[in-house]
């Protein structure tokens, strides 16, 4: 943690311009701000892509905005006018109390949360300054948490069913709840009569074509796809996300004929990311992985590829995804390859840029992908499918206004 005085300059700087009341109190800093809002999450770092480079990113224009969430040391930075304070990861306990003692430094207008875990103190914290709460949900909480947690199939049980009565009995008191697909959007109707859909569409800002500034990694992939097709993932190296069923399907595609590598960007468990990486290097230059890359590379990196691989098994709790990565793969141009989960066959039926399949053998999807894009010329001519589809229909910037008329909506009730 940098020294008091550091720390007042990067709220002088990032408060300047909204006017914000800075007082310092018992050696703390408050901070009461008409416009200032709070986005508390202790699962989520203070960059996570919807927190950060969605939602934020857009409240900016109206709020002043401060992000506390857990990173892997204690942090705090000023960024795009954005000010995050990360606290150490120290399990989910540790990391509530802590979260919530930073909380406390300020007197927000609205708190705006992303997890179950620290919904019950953010309600009372909330409670306490008479402001609203709205809660982001933005998976199957409890569904996830069983399907995680280790241990016997009775324990998981127990746990998904205490989490979900509390989500349901304390999500009641919200003044708002967000969610991210349909299944999430009817389950809390039934529950709160506010409850608005927004999706995790790409910003077109961040994702414009012919990027000048090119990373290193960037140039790496543009020179394997000189002469090979490169199929790309970019997200969480987990046990989860099937991946060997990637590496499977780029042998069983470059057996046929079909000349291409897999490319893996992104981070995880250290066990799981050891183990991927194993992998790789035992395919025999057929996969590579480039681990973890800035935020700010991957569009970059992801024009350089022909095809986005985004997977995950169909059954509960992602039976009911929508994976963020697929618009991401639009946005740069990439047709991408996807298990044939229902939000995404629904968004997507017949549209050449989405090969959804229902094999689950890699031989079969090789051959399905060879059929679809056999090769650079028709990929060439999908790829700007690809990206009209996204700028005609999965733009964050049509989700924009949404989130802009729930904030505009709670505070109005509020004054009035």
């Amino acid at each position: 943690m940098k020294k008091p005085d550091s720390f007042l300059f990067t709220l002088v700087y990032s408060f300047s311009l909204k006017s914000a009341t800075l007082i310092r109190s018992g050696g703390y800093l408050n901070v009461d701000n008409p416009e200032l809002v709070l986005h508390l999450s202790c699962t989520h770092s203070p960059d996570d892509d919807r927190i950060f480079y969605r939602e934020c990113l857009s409240l900016k224009k109206a709020y002043s905005l401060i992000i506390i969430g857990v990173s892997d040391k204690t942090r705090q930075e000023t960024f795009q006018g954005i000010l995050t304070l990360g606290v150490k990861e120290r399990g989910y306990k540790n990391n509530i109390q802590a979260i919530m003692d930073e909380a406390r430094k300020f007197r927000p207008v609205l708190v705006h949360v992303h997890d179950l875990f620290i919904l019950k103190e953010a309600l009372q914290y909330a409670q306490d300054l008479k402001i609203p709460l709205i809660y982001d949900v933005h998976e199957h909480f409890p569904r996830l948490v069983k399907f995680y947690l280790p241990g016997s199939w009775v324990k998981k049980q127990i746990h998904r069913t205490v989490l979900a009565f509390r989500e349901k009995h304390q999500s009641r008191k919200a003044a708002h709840i967000i969610t991210v697909v349909p299944q999430l959007t009817s389950r809390f109707s039934h529950w709160n009569l506010h409850v608005t859909e927004i999706r995790n569409y790409p910003r077109k800002d961040l994702f414009k074509n012919g990027l000048t500034e090119v990373s290193e990694t960037a140039l790496r992939i543009r020179e394997l796809a000189r002469k090979r097709i490169i199929l790309i993932y970019a997200g969480d190296v987990s046990r989860h996300r099937d991946l060997f069923l990637f590496a499977d399907t780029v042998d069983a595609l470059n057996k046929r004929g079909y000349t291409c590598m897999g490319v893996t960007l992104g981070h995880g468990e250290k066990g799981d990311v050891e183990e991927w990486e194993d992998r790789c290097r035992k395919s025999q230059g057929q996969m590579l992985h480039l681990g973890h890359i800035p935020h700010g590379d991957i569009p970059a990196c992801l024009q350089e590829a022909h095809i986005g691989w985004s997977v995950l098994p169909d059954r509960s709790p992602f039976n009911i995804s929508l994976p963020n990565k697929i618009f991401e793969y639009l946005a740069c141009g990439l047709p991408f390859v996807s298990s044939d989960l229902h939000n995404i066959r629904h968004l997507f039926w017949k549209n050449p840029a989405a090969l959804i399949f229902r094999d689950e053998k890699a031989e079969g999807i090789a051959a399905q992908i060879h059929s679809a894009f056999p090769d650079r010329e028709m990929l060439n001519d999908i790829k700007k499918i690809a990206r009209e589809t996204f700028l005609n229909r999965f733009t964050w910037e049509i989700e924009e206004s949404k989130l802009l008329d729930v904030y505009r909506s709670i505070l109005k009730d509020e004054k009035s």
